[in-house]
């Protein structure tokens, strides 16, 4: 980190129309620093509905009196960047969503984007933050208006909707869109989906299963939308390596896995019985609580767990399970913790706050985009370069379907923490992304 970035404060969405950059005199020579993603998120951030304060209305903050507009070349210019060839990049992230929780995620995202330009960017790097509201139509219209301005690039929006909103829109004008939405559906037609998805966690899971000679995988998981992503991709990705799934078991959230539990169980007991020289992984795609109760309930219905690999996602990626003694042993995907910590502790140094994890993920798209603008490929062709990027979450590169690949750690639970037994790849294969 640049000492330039100790000195400077977060600024306030609602006191800035947009921002720049002046920490480096150019880009940097190599790929940008560690993107981060983190938890999957189910859409809409859930928690406690909260109305915007009273006398705060966006849309009538206007901009501040010294970022006098001019337009040399037909798009937003700020007067102290005239006669520079500007690269712009249009934010459409919810700054006014109702829920508190959207709205300090959004934040939290444009003030990982802010730290990359102040970290990588030159004088000729302008972002553009727009209030989508995390409405669709008010999406629409702040994408209209990064065309007038003549956006290169979107970064955002958050939610699968609104990305399939502007997808036409933006690539009839050529303008690539790196969107923050974990939802595949939404990839395609020059949308690039910055997230880790679920499916990625579920075949870093199974590749390194069957790196361990193990190919035989149960699945063990919720009656929801989530349940049923990782259920099938673990489908996929056991086929993709010549594994079987031997059985799925839903429950449904508010009834308990009892009865999916001692189904599970019998099926693992004959297997064990049948072949035990053999090792079975069992996918449990939950967190928290719900995981402390669930994962005991296959050695109290009398499966020999020395015969199984636990698998999660990166929700278990939570102190508050690892001293449960079923899950010692267990193992889940997660981003190098290495390359986390410094980012965070540079956030924390300058924000005075812990980022949310999509704030990395931010951080790494802006750092893409500001790579590219400086090597004059802000373009599709340079987005899906198959080399790939290196970030805060690691290597990862984008596909042509606009989903993207990533290089995750494998963490195993102890009990005394989580331990990173597998690095992430640090450089992809040779062929098309």
């Amino acid at each position: 980190m640049q000492p330039l970035l100790r000195t400077i404060k977060a600024p306030s969405f609602l006191l800035i129309g947009f921002l720049f950059a002046t920490a480096c005199a150019s880009a940097p020579a190599r790929p940008p620093v560690q993107i981060g993603t983190g938890t999957p998120r189910v859409e809409p951030i859930t928690g406690p509905v909260e109305q915007p304060e009273e006398g705060v209305d966006v849309t009538e903050l206007g901009e501040p009196e010294d970022l006098t507009q001019v337009r040399g070349d037909g798009g937003l210019t700020p007067a102290f960047m005239e006669g520079r060839k500007i690269k712009r990049a249009a934010v459409l992230l919810p700054f006014s969503h109702p829920n508190a929780q959207v709205r300090a995620e959004a934040e939290s995202m444009l003030a990982g984007i802010e730290l990359a330009l102040f970290q990588y960017a030159g004088d000729d790097f302008l972002i553009i933050p727009k209030d989508t509201a995390g409405k669709t139509s008010v999406t629409e219209a702040r994408l209209d208006e990064a065309v007038q301005e003549k956006a290169n690039v979107v970064l955002g929006p958050l939610f699968g909707a609104n990305v399939k909103a502007i997808t036409e829109r933006a690539q009839d004008k050529k303008i690539p869109v790196i969107a923050f939405s974990n939802d595949r559906t939404a990839a395609g037609g020059g949308a690039y989906l910055a997230s880790i998805s679920p499916e990625e966690e579920v075949r870093r899971m199974v590749e390194y299963a069957a790196a361990n000679g193990i190919y035989s995988f149960v699945f063990l998981g919720p009656q929801s939308a989530y349940g049923r992503q990782i259920e099938t991709a673990l489908r996929t990705e056991a086929f993709n390596v010549g594994g079987t799934v031997l059985t799925s078991a839903f429950y449904m959230p508010e009834t308990g896995a009892t009865e999916a539990a001692r189904s599970v169980s019998g099926i693992l007991k004959s297997e064990i019985a049948t072949r035990p020289r053999n090792k079975v992984a069992v996918m449990i795609p939950e967190r928290g609580v719900n995981l402390l109760s669930i994962a005991p309930l296959l050695p109290y219905n009398g499966v020999d767990m020395t015969h199984i690999t636990l698998m999660g996602t990166s929700l278990w990626g939570d102190q508050s399970i690892w001293r449960e003694p079923t899950l010692d042993g267990a193992v889940y995907p997660a981003p190098d913790p290495d390359n986390l910590t410094t980012f965070r502790e540079a956030y924390r140094r300058i924000y005075g706050k812990t980022p949310t994890d999509l704030a990395a993920v931010a951080y790494d798209a802006a750092a893409v985009a500001v790579r590219l603008a400086a090597e004059d490929n802000l373009k599709y062709n340079g987005v899906t370069d198959p080399d790939g990027f290196f970030g805060v979450n690691g290597l990862f590169r984008f596909r042509l379907d606009g989903t993207s690949q990533r290089g995750l750690a494998v963490m195993q639970i102890r009990p005394t923490g989580a331990e990173m037994i597998e690095k992430g790849a640090s450089q992809f294969g040779p062929g098309p992304s």
